[in-house]
This record gives C-alpha cells, sequence and structure tokens, in this order.
C-alpha cells in the first residue's frame, strides 16, 4: 500500500514548490520567461547524461519523434506555459480552483478517449476534493481578479493537461521516461520562448544567486525529478494519478507558510481537510485490492 502512494505523495510535495519557486524568482526575472529558461536548462543539463550513458537510448527513432512534439507542445508549451502566463492576469484564488477542474478533466477525457471507468469511490472522492479546494479558494474570492486573457489562458492549461496525459498513458514508445521526459521539456521550452516577448514577459532584471537557485531547483526538482514521478504515475493509471493534483494546493499553502512566511487562513485548513478526506476516499477501491 505505501509503494502505491509514496510517488504520488512525493509528486504532489515536489509540484506544489513551483508557485513558491516562482514567487521567489520573479524579483530577478519574469516568470514566462523562468518557465522556458527551466524546460530548455533541462535538456541542456541532462542530454549530456543519458548521450554518453550506456544504459539508456538518448536518440529517438520514427515516429517517436512525433510523441515527443505531441506530447511537448501539449503537456509544456501549452499547459504549463498558460500556466505561467495566466498568472499575470488572475489572481491566486481563481488559478487555485481551475487546478481543482484539472482533475475532473483528466477523468472525463480518460473515460470518453481511453473508455476508462470511474468507480464510485472516485467520483465522490474528486468531488469531496473539488469542494475542498473551492472552501480553500473562497478566501481570497472577495479580491479575486481575473481578465479575459486570464480566462482564456487558464481553460488551455486545464484542456492542455488532461489532454497531454491522456494522451502518454496510451503512447506507445519505447524511449525510457527519463529521456523521453528530457527531450518533451527541451522541445516544449523552444516552443514556448517566442511567447515571452508577446507577453511582455521577457526581461531579464538581476543575474544574481536568486535567479540560479530559483533554476537550479526548477530544473532538476520540477522539470526532472516531479515530471519523471507524473509520467510514472500516468502510465499506471491517469485517474488515479490525477487525484494527487488536488494536494499540491495543500502543501503550497503550508509550503508558502514556511519558507515565504505566507499566512494560512481557516478557509485554508477546512480545505485542505476536505482535499485529504477527498483523496482517502478517491483510494479506497486501490486500498482494497493491495
Amino acid at each position: 500500500m505505501f509503494k502505491n502512494i509514496l510517488p504520488g505523495l512525493l509528486f504532489s510535495v515536489l509540484w506544489s514548490t513551483g508557485a513558491i519557486a516562482v514567487k521567489f524568482g520573479i524579483p530577478s526575472a519574469d516568470a514566462l520567461l523562468l518557465a522556458s529558461i527551466r524546460f530548455i536548462g533541462t535538456g541542456i543539463v541532462f542530454a549530456p547524461i543519458f548521450l554518453l550513458s550506456k544504459k539508456y537510448r538518448f536518440l529517438p527513432k520514427g515516429s517517436e519523434w512525433k510523441s515527443i512534439i505531441i506530447y511537448g507542445l501539449l503537456n509544456t508549451t501549452l499547459c504549463l506555459g498558460s500556466f505561467f502566463a495566466a498568472q499575470k492576469y488572475a489572481s491566486a484564488g481563481i488559478s487555485t480552483l481551475f487546478i481543482a477542474v484539472t482533475p475532473l478533466l483528466i477523468a472525463l477525457f480518460s473515460t470518453l478517449i481511453l473508455k476508462r471507468k470511474l468507480n464510485r469511490y472516485e467520483v465522490i472522492g474528486m468531488l469531496v476534493a473539488l469542494v475542498g479546494l473551492s472552501v480553500s479558494s473562497s478566501g481570497a474570492f472577495i479580491k479575486a481578479t481575473i481578465q479575459p486573457l486570464g480566462v482564456v489562458l487558464l481553460i488551455i492549461y486545464i484542456a492542455a493537461y488532461a489532454l497531454s496525459s491522456v494522451y502518454f498513458s496510451a503512447v506507445k514508445i519505447s524511449l525510457s521516461n527519463a529521456v523521453f521526459n528530457v527531450w518533451q521539456v527541451f522541445i516544449g521550452g523552444l516552443l514556448l520562448l517566442p511567447f515571452c516577448p508577446l507577453f511582455n514577459a521577457d526581461n531579464i532584471r538581476h543575474i544574481d544567486a536568486r535567479l540560479f537557485i530559483t533554476l537550479l531547483w526548477m530544473i532538476v526538482v520540477l522539470s526532472f525529478v516531479a515530471n519523471q514521478l507524473w509520467l510514472y504515475l500516468v502510465k499506471r493509471d491517469t485517474v488515479s494519478a490525477a487525484t494527487w493534483l488536488y494536494l499540491t494546493p495543500v502543501f503550497g499553502y503550508v509550503l508558502g507558510y514556511i519558507i515565504l512566511g505566507e499566512g494560512i487562513t481557516v478557509y485554508e485548513i477546512a480545505g485542505a481537510i476536505l482535499v485529504i478526506i477527498g483523496l482517502a476516499v478517491s483510494k479506497k477501491q486501490l486500498n482494497k485490492a493491495v
């Protein structure tokens, strides 16, 4: 049972540090540019390691390039790129609510495309977790703001996240997940780079220790380790993987309090409890099978 829970739990913790890393790095560079450098940097840092290793085949063959480009475009350029860009046009509370919808959309696409049936525990659990994140965000709704472009970008974000997850779970590829991830992140980052000036997000204000610490964390922990865990979870079960996304805002509140000194409201505490209950319910069928 613990072996089934640990990868998802670790993914949720690591993925939740993304927003904190962005807040930490924004004084040095624009968020969207940080994202693009992060993705391209992942390829530059890890490519030589896999290229020199005899354990892995590094160069894709034939249709593998197509799979890499499609997934990189969906998961890296459109999904993560849109989310980073949206932070300029939408408040954190609204963004959290869109994050809450993402697992439901992944479950819907999995049902329609992969014919993967949802059991009653998954449905109830996801709905409880959705309510939990809605409660967590409710305290911020009073001052919540979102511009039309923010709505468009966040819709692109959740749609691309869902489609990329379903696509990867179905694609047949003989490359290792690690090599596939390095290629898709690198290509996705290259495709994202031209959008930085389009959103007036191409400024590096300071080349300092803050910038390098941010990029190091984003490249090693987020783009490599966390993405590896996500690909592993998606290959096992797309819907089950999606439910772990509910925990990322919860860990984000806790880590934001510890690292950045941000306050935690009663709404966030109540919402976090509901999210944990919902996640436990959604995993009930899995736990019975272990």
